[in-house]
């Protein structure tokens, strides 16, 4: 069972950084990496799981604009 929520966790990872990197018209590499790295800090500080995909998604999407206009 654990392992079907980590496949299901990838999966939905997966997912979320090819819908950023087409939306932003980012490289998915670039995406990736920002991504990931935000995943990990929320995802170790939460204590409740549900919404980290959504606010990961945020911020990277946030830190990617930044990018942009500097």
């Amino acid at each position: 069972m654990r392992q079907a929520a980590r496949t299901n966790e990838q999966a939905l990872n997966a997912d979320t950084i090819a819908s950023l990197a087409q939306e932003t018209h980012q490289p998915e590499s670039v995406v990736k990496e920002i991504y990931e790295e935000q995943y990990a800090r929320l995802k170790a500080q939460a204590r409740i799981q549900d919404y980290v995909v959504l606010f990961a998604a945020r911020r990277t999407k946030d830190l990617l604009a930044g990018r942009r206009t500097h």
